[in-house]
């Protein structure tokens, strides 16, 4: 085994699949996250469930499958449906994150993380518990595929001191 002078965040890990097919995983992965979202959005926005929505009930969208296409298309023209799919990246991005801070037993950087956007979203779900709810169940998703299936492809390398 190879033993490194290193920062074991930078330097300590290496991937044992490639770049792209482990990136793949976590498009895909987000994508599929993000289907499961909208089903369950488009559920709360039927009933009008949504953060800063108009009093007016402009934006309730009744069709189910109507809903499902304004939650999972994220450009349209209900600002309170609309993300631009800014999630989805950022799950990208946590998704192949998570494992590397778990194999290398960084937690707390993750649970820092989840606390900063739990903080950002806190007004919103001041008004909507099912929004809070979505989020926990996601993050409890991400984490658990972090650390029972992506984490797999990633291998700790021991650091020398140097």
């Amino acid at each position: 085994m190879i033993s490194v002078s290193c920062n074991p965040l930078f330097d300590g890990w290496h991937l044992t699949a490639s770049w792209v097919q482990y990136m793949s995983y976590c498009v895909l992965t987000a994508l599929a996250l993000r289907v499961v979202q909208s089903l369950l959005r488009a559920r709360a926005v039927q009933k009008g469930d949504f953060p800063h929505a108009d009093d007016d009930i402009s934006a309730v969208i009744p069709e189910f499958g109507k809903a499902f296409w304004y939650c999972f298309n994220g450009f349209n023209r209900y600002k309170e449906h609309s993300d631009l799919w800014l999630q989805f990246m950022i799950h990208v991005f946590e998704l192949a994150a998570y494992p590397v801070l778990l194999v290398l037993g960084q937690p707390a950087v993750i649970g820092a993380w989840i606390g900063i956007r739990t903080a950002g979203g806190w007004t919103g779900w001041s008004v909507s518990r099912t929004s809070f709810l979505r989020f926990l169940l996601l993050s409890l998703l991400i984490l658990s595929l972090s650390y029972f299936w992506l984490s797999q492809y990633i291998k700790r390398l021991p650091c020398s001191a140097s």
